[in-house]
């Protein structure tokens, strides 16, 4: 079965040897009063805050300081920060969103059923089915309204608030701002998009530090953010990642398959230039070029995934972290969901 999908997580690409607390404050920007309880955090990390009662906030932004800052309020707009001042206090306005979501009101026998079978559909490909999900739990389900009727083909998904999930089987907490979800039941494909907060399980870290370090670290081997990692530091292959170049384009587009060796592939030196893999390398800040328009990647010969480009040029930065808008997965990496995902911060222990 085919999977795709789209999560949108944002760069984190600086690093820096020096402390830098940045503060602000958060406004409407139709009235200019004060927005309290804002959420404000570097997507993807542990980093993050909410705005005090008159709309203030105070955050270390220490080795994310070239990284967008994320703001989200409820009933805003959602506003990134991609320029942040190192010696000046923020002034952000956000403005307010109307936008109303519509769900008929569950209450005949047949609408509950299909709510039920909505969930169960939306935990499958919103978590995954790793084996991963088992341990994971959404916590705050009836936040969660679905579409009824208007596409029976597509199921799509709304939270009035971020999504809570735990995820006891890697230690975290998650807060997940869901701003779109929708499910090609025909085609079997999914696209959802938001921004993501890590939160350490520190209670229970204290009796199973060796399980999480383990069940973290084969998360981490074989997955995208291992792979463009590997990719920062021009070391792919002992990393234990093969890449071929593919001559076809999906099954669904009727034509054939072939996988050719990419000649002269080695990451070993530094100076060679690949004929169908080129990165570039502009202020810090790293380009996969897509001089094909499939590329096989592959895990110690077993985890096989694909790569199908939609933009010339895919950003990815050192952490890990890559522009979700220039690819498509397919594969074992398409698989890969909400319950597989490490914040930025994870280091593989040696």
């Amino acid at each position: 079965m085919k999977q795709v999908f789209f999560i949108s997580l944002l760069l984190c690409l600086g690093t820096t040897v020096y402390s830098q607390v940045i503060n602000g404050t958060i406004f409407d920007a139709e009235t200019k009063q004060s927005i309290p309880y804002a959420a404000v955090f570097i997507n993807g990390t542990f980093i993050g805050t909410t705005s005090d009662e008159e709309g203030a906030f105070e955050l270390d932004i220490t080795n994310y300081t070239l990284t967008p800052l994320t703001i989200r309020a409820i009933g805003y707009e959602t506003c990134a920060v991609k320029s942040i001042p190192s010696n000046e206090a923020l002034v952000i306005y956000l403005t307010p969103s109307f936008f109303e979501i519509e769900e008929a009101e569950v209450q005949a026998k047949n609408l509950s059923r299909q709510r039920k079978a909505n969930l169960k559909l939306f935990r499958r490909e919103f978590i995954g089915t790793s084996r991963i999900q088992k341990q994971c739990q959404i916590i705050n389900e009836e936040d969660i309204t679905f579409n009824y009727g208007s596409d029976n083909d597509t199921l799509k998904a709304y939270a009035r608030n971020p999504i809570q999930i735990y995820n006891g089987f890697l230690g975290y907490v998650i807060t997940y701002y869901l701003d779109g979800f929708e499910y090609d039941k025909n085609n079997s494909v999914v696209f959802f998009t938001g921004d993501i907060v890590f939160i350490e399980d520190l209670i229970k870290k204290q009796s199973t530090d060796n399980s999480f370090t383990s069940r973290r670290k084969r998360t981490y081997l074989g997955s995208p953010m291992h792979f463009f990692r590997a990719l920062w530091d021009n070391n792919l292959i002992m990393h234990g990642f093969t890449v071929v170049k593919k001559s076809f384009y999906l099954p669904s587009l009727g034509v054939r398959s072939s996988n050719l060796p990419i000649a002269d592939f080695r990451y070993e030196d530094a100076d060679i230039r690949y004929e169908d893999i080129v990165v570039e390398e502009d202020e810090n800040r790293k380009y996969l070029i897509a001089t094909e328009k499939l590329l096989a990647i592959n895990y110690k010969f077993v985890d096989k995934s694909t790569i199908q480009f939609l933009k010339p040029r895919v950003l990815f930065g050192r952490n890990g972290f890559f522009d979700p808008s220039g690819i498509l997965w397919y594969g074992y990496m398409a698989e890969l969901r909400i319950a597989d995902m490490l914040p930025y911060e994870y280091e593989l222990e040696k």
